[in-house]
């Protein structure tokens, strides 16, 4: 899967019903943790690799992950923010365009004028365009 695919797949993990932390682990560990930071345009790479560290900051205890040992220290507040880091770089990546099927050989275009019209013309409806990256 691409990393776009991957961090849209974090995306929905991050808004099921269980526990934020729980939620944040499973996101990270199952989504983000594989990728390389050179699958991202590089406008976003520095927040995609702060995010990790950010994730992976605590020596973990044993038979535990970094991130299972950072996400427990976490606040409440430090929970929501690293999620809507994650929401947010996922959101980045949509505008730069990269959910509009580019190869991925070249740079992201960006949205259009065009585009954005025909979203409203469509409703604003943009969930068909999450799924185009696994299509």
């Amino acid at each position: 899967m691409s990393a776009c695919g991957n961090l849209h797949a974090a995306t929905l993990e991050l808004v099921k019903g269980t526990n934020l932390k729980q939620r944040l682990t499973v996101a990270f560990s199952k989504h983000l943790s594989q990728l390389d930071p050179t699958e991202f345009p590089v406008a976003l790479r520095d927040e995609f690799v702060g995010i990790v560290r950010g994730l992976e900051a605590v020596r973990p205890l044993p038979g535990e992950s970094a991130v299972q040992a950072t996400v427990r220290k976490m606040s409440a507040e430090e929970t929501d923010r690293c999620a809507r880091r994650i929401v947010g770089l996922f959101g980045e990546l949509a505008r730069l365009g990269v959910l509009q099927g580019e190869d991925e050989k070249k740079a992201p275009r960006p949205l259009t004028a065009r585009d954005r019209d025909e979203r409203r013309e469509d409703g604003g409806n943009t969930i068909p365009l999450l799924y185009a990256v696994e299509a």
